[in-house]
Formats: structure tokens, C-alpha cells, sequence
């Protein structure tokens, strides 16, 4: 395949480029556009979805191994949405709200962030409501970040960080096939000032 003069290696290269920089608008249209999957869609985040956004806000098992409380208002997930759709428009961020297409609701979000240009690295963040855990829906969403990761914006390296109590977590890590890198003493401090440990995480795109 040719993009202009380019060979489809040199082009995920400059994609990759484009993405530390965040040229958004690019002939391809990848960044900053859908990413559509069979189980699920990614959107990204905006002001539109901010009461399915709100729903699963509001839903205190999805803090249970974060270091924030649950939000209580409507004000709470707008603030926070907005935080989210800011960050998307710096450079190397980029977060989407996962969507099911079969009735058009948002059931979590999940986003790449911390892009290092130099080492081709991101970091991956993710949230999924507690009414749709065990449908398959961390798992799939996942696997078309890390097809987009790899495959458009030609990125080496995804690291994942979880905490070291989140088996939920952990496991659908280890099933697309993150390594186990090492454990991060106290790493995270809740509101509470309790402080538990993080497990970091990483694939790389020559493990596929």
C-alpha cells in the first residue's frame, strides 16, 4: 500500500509522529476519530454522552481500586469531563468513551496518555461501569486499543499500571498478553490516606 510517496511502514512512522504532536486532522483521518470494533464502539470523549457518563459516575464499586470517591452530582462528572476532554486536546492524550452500538450507550471510557515520542511508549488508562462487568466488554475494548496502538499509529510500547488488589484488572491485562513488569510500593494514596500498591504492566509490539 502507498500513502502519497510513502511506503505503509513510513507512514505508521509518521502517524506516530503526528500523534506526538497532535495533528488531529490528517488525510487518514485515524486520530481523534472512532474506532469501531464488532462488540463495542470508541468515541471520543465529549459533553454529548455526559449523563450515561454520569450513571456509571455515581456507581461506588467502580472506585473500589482508585484513589478518588465517587461522584455525587452531575456537576462532579461534568468537571471530571471536561478535565478528560481537555487532556485529549494536548498532545499525546487521547480518551474515548466505550459505546455499545446495539442501543447507543456509554458504559466506560478508556484512553491512551503520557506519550513518549523518544521510547514510542503510551499508557493506557481504562473504567468500565460495574452493570456491564463479565460481558467482554474490558477485553474488546482493549484489543482495538491495542491494534490502534500498534497498527495506526505505529507505537513499541503500552504500559498499564493497576492496582496490585484489582484481580478483574490484572487478569484481563495478562489475557491480551501484558507482561508483568514489577510492583510499585504504596504508588497509590486514596482519600482516605491509605496506600496500596501498583502492579505496572507492558506489551510491546513485538510480543504480537
Amino acid at each position: 500500500m502507498q500513502f502519497g510517496t510513502l511506503s505503509d511502514l513510513a507512514l505508521k512512522k509518521y502517524l506516530s509522529y503526528l500523534w506526538g504532536v497532535k495533528a488531529l486532522m490528517i488525510k487518514t483521518g485515524i486520530l481523534g476519530n472512532s474506532i469501531k470494533g464488532q462488540l463495542v464502539e470508541l468515541v471520543p470523549v465529549s459533553l454529548d454522552w455526559l449523563q450515561d457518563f454520569h450513571e456509571y459516575s455515581v456507581q461506588a464499586e467502580l472506585y473500589e481500586h482508585l484513589e478518588f470517591n465517587a461522584f455525587r452530582t452531575m456537576e462532579d462528572s461534568r468537571e471530571y469531563l471536561n478535565k478528560l476532554i481537555f487532556r485529549s486536546s494536548s498532545a499525546g492524550t487521547q480518551y474515548w468513551f466505550i459505546k455499545l452500538p446495539d442501543n447507543e450507550k456509554v458504559v466506560g471510557t478508556i484512553g491512551l496518555h503520557s506519550f513518549d515520542q523518544s521510547r514510542n511508549s503510551v499508557e493506557v488508562g481504562y473504567g468500565v461501569s460495574p452493570e456491564y462487568w463479565g460481558q467482554g466488554i474490558f477485553k474488546a475494548t482493549l484489543g482495538m486499543i491495542i491494534n490502534f496502538a500498534f497498527n495506526e499509529i505505529a507505537v513499541h510500547r503500552i504500559v498499564a499500571r493497576t492496582s496490585a488488589n484489582n484481580t478483574a484488572s490484572i487478569c484481563g491485562l495478562e489475557k491480551l498478553g501484558f507482561i508483568r513488569e514489577g510492583e510499585m510500593r504504596d504508588y497509590y494514596r486514596d482519600t482516605d490516606g491509605h496506600r496500596f500498591n501498583a502492579l505496572l504492566y507492558s506489551k510491546l509490539s513485538t510480543d504480537i
